[in-house]
């Protein structure tokens, strides 16, 4: 059985698919890099002016450091929602 990657790009903005696209995975790389692999089930949801992440950590501080990994390559005006779940 596949199963399909996660839509990492909101459907309204398909005309910036690509670029959202590779933005996306690089946040989600930075993130993986930067809390060490302590964000479970990690997914950024990108729109043209919005991030939204998700996830699950066991700790604050590891939510911060996904937040502050995907602040540094936002561009300026990006809303950042961080709903990552700490449990």
């Amino acid at each position: 059985m596949t199963t399909l990657p996660s839509l990492r790009v909101d459907p309204w903005c398909m005309d910036f698919a690509p670029i959202l696209e590779d933005l996306a995975l690089q946040i989600e790389g930075s993130i993986e890099r930067r809390a060490c692999g302590r964000i479970r089930d990690l997914h950024v949801v990108m729109s043209e002016n919005r991030i939204i992440l998700q996830g699950h950590t066991r700790t604050y501080h590891a939510k911060q450091l996904a937040q502050e990994a995907a602040l540094d390559l936002a561009e300026d005006g990006s809303i950042l929602t961080n709903q990552i779940v700490v449990c």
